[in-house]
């Protein structure tokens, strides 16, 4: 067993706060600026992603329009069923 007192966990140093005001500050105003590689990047995936919606869509519409206008399936009747024969 250990004896004694633990030992304390190393802290940061804490810097000095010049001038800040108290607690956390609210969302601020104004537009972000992003780099124009990742713009080029995220206008990639806005664009993918929506001609994958559209053609998700018309894929749906489509089956949904061929099964409108599909005749009614003929009704199945179940297959007979096998009697019991002596067997022997």
């Amino acid at each position: 067993m250990a004896q004694g007192r633990p030992k304390a966990a190393a802290k940061r140093p804490r810097r000095a706060a010049a001038g800040t005001g108290t607690g956390p500050r609210g969302r601020r105003k104004g537009g972000r600026a992003i780099a124009p590689k990742k713009l080029h990047v995220i206008r990639q995936q806005q664009l993918r992603k929506r001609l994958e919606v559209g053609i998700r869509a018309r894929i749906e519409r489509d089956a949904r329009q061929r099964a409108g206008a599909a005749p009614p399936p003929a009704p199945q009747r179940p297959a007979p069923t096998k009697g019991k024969k002596g067997r022997g």
